[in-house]
């Protein structure tokens, strides 16, 4: 008896665990100026947050830390998130997987030029 409460028990933790990372949040904060060079964008970017609002703020953090001083968040994502840009665009993408994510990004971006810049996943 005590054995089947104890596997009951860990199997309950188990599934909170995981639907507590399923809704994870992450959060990409960029200071990206038309003209400049997208190797040349700064950002910061999260993962592992609990909501949209503790993303962008962590985001935003990161971004500023670097030395960065017009942050925007452009993203928030559950599962993977990525940013592309080039001298005239740029492009957000989400996905199941960082290629996936990256590939959205580069097509929203819309130019030849365009290059991914920061992607990551949950």
């Amino acid at each position: 008896m005590n054995r089947t409460m104890t596997t009951l028990v860990a199997a309950g933790l188990l599934a909170v665990v995981s639907a507590g990372m399923a809704i994870a949040t992450g959060a990409i904060a960029v200071d990206d100026s038309y003209g400049d060079e997208p190797s040349g964008v700064g950002y910061g970017f999260v993962t592992l947050y609990g909501s949209k609002q503790e993303a962008s703020a962590g985001a935003m953090d990161a971004c500023q830390s670097e030395g960065n001083t017009d942050c925007k968040v452009v993203l928030t994502f559950q599962n993977c998130g990525a940013y592309a840009s080039s001298r005239n665009n740029y492009g957000v993408g989400t996905g199941r997987t960082m290629d996936a994510a990256e590939k959205f990004a580069l097509t929203n971006c819309g130019e030849a030029e365009c290059i991914a810049v920061v992607s990551d996943c949950e």
